[in-house]
């Protein structure tokens, strides 16, 4: 569904609402909007428009995950400044102290000698304290970082980090055509798993998924959640022929393998599209030509691999 459709369609949902409300003689306070909103979205809502609610769900989170990495960043900041305000205290008072030293000549010169010496002392101290809480900032700073990127349900990265590690790829390449292919995999009839074993079910299959393709794949190349049932792998250092044959070999172990729950096997199939990068491709023309050779796929009969150069 385009974006136009998708726009139609959520106003339609609105309008209704708004018509429900004023029927029912229901004040629309967000609560009200709300819950006839919701249950008009269910009742009418296809795959497409579920998909475009999920973006737009993601969206939101990543916002207040950025709120978040940046509450962190100021915290290190002000810490930073209060511990060298510390430091500079410090000197300023051995200063004050120095300067106090009579003026004979050798018993200045020992106080002197003695006051650079506690100088270096206390200066040595502020800068382990300083050190200790900077290490400490970091760490924290870090894990908030990996779970920005982390998909919590199958443990990989997320789209939030599919983006960045693109982006960052590709800015550094300046333009030239790396060997790097980009793999869009993506269950196929998921909707049958979650309404014949339910929910539950379908997200230990989504983890599965995941752990499959990580065994398949080298420890230099990462997968993604793209998002809903859908995965991305990023293959480094990798040609045309290696590629089509890592993304058929994913097909090909998920489609063998049967995953046993509540005593019943679910069996599984992937469609997968490839794409080669090429010299002054955007993230956005990567990963699109990536999601067109998806498409070949799942058009052609589904279970099967397609490389879209």
């Amino acid at each position: 569904m385009g974006d136009t459709k998708v726009y139609e369609k959520i106003f339609s949902i609105h309008d209704q609402t708004i018509g429900t409300l004023r029927s029912l003689h229901i004040p629309p306070f967000p609560n009200n909007y709300k819950k006839y909103f919701d249950e008009i979205f269910t009742a009418q809502a296809d795959a497409s428009l579920i998909k475009a609610q999920e973006k737009n769900a993601s969206a939101l989170e990543t916002h207040e995950d950025l709120s978040r990495y940046l509450d962190i960043a100021h915290k290190s900041i002000a810490s930073f400044v209060e511990t060298h305000a510390d430091i500079s205290h410090v000197a300023e008072m051995q200063e004050r102290y120095i300067n106090k030293v009579a003026e004979d000549g050798i018993v200045r010169c020992a106080n002197f000698v003695d006051g650079l010496s506690e100088l270096g002392k206390n200066m040595s101290l502020e800068l382990k304290k300083a050190q200790q809480k900077i290490d400490e900032l970091t760490s924290e700073l870090q894990e908030t970082v990996l779970q920005l990127t982390t998909d919590p349900l199958t443990r990989v990265t997320n789209r939030k980090g599919l983006i960045d590690d693109l982006n960052g790829a590709i800015e550094a390449g300046e333009n030239k055509s790396l060997p790097m292919v980009l793999l869009m995999i993506d269950a196929d009839n998921f909707k049958r798993i979650n309404d014949e074993h339910g929910h539950l079910a379908g997200d230990k299959v989504l983890y599965f998924f995941a752990q499959s393709i990580k065994s398949v794949i080298r420890g230099g190349d990462k997968v993604y959640r793209y998002g809903g049932e859908e995965f991305t792998v990023v293959l480094s250092r990798c040609d045309r022929e290696q590629a089509f044959e890592v993304a058929d070999k994913i097909r090909s172990k998920i489609e063998q393998s049967h995953l046993i729950y509540s005593g019943k096997t679910i069996k599984m199939t992937v469609s997968v599209g490839a794409t080669m990068h090429h010299a002054g491709d955007t993230y956005d023309d990567f990963v699109g030509r990536a999601d067109n050779a998806l498409y070949r796929a799942k058009k052609e009969g589904k279970n099967r691999t397609v490389l879209f150069d």
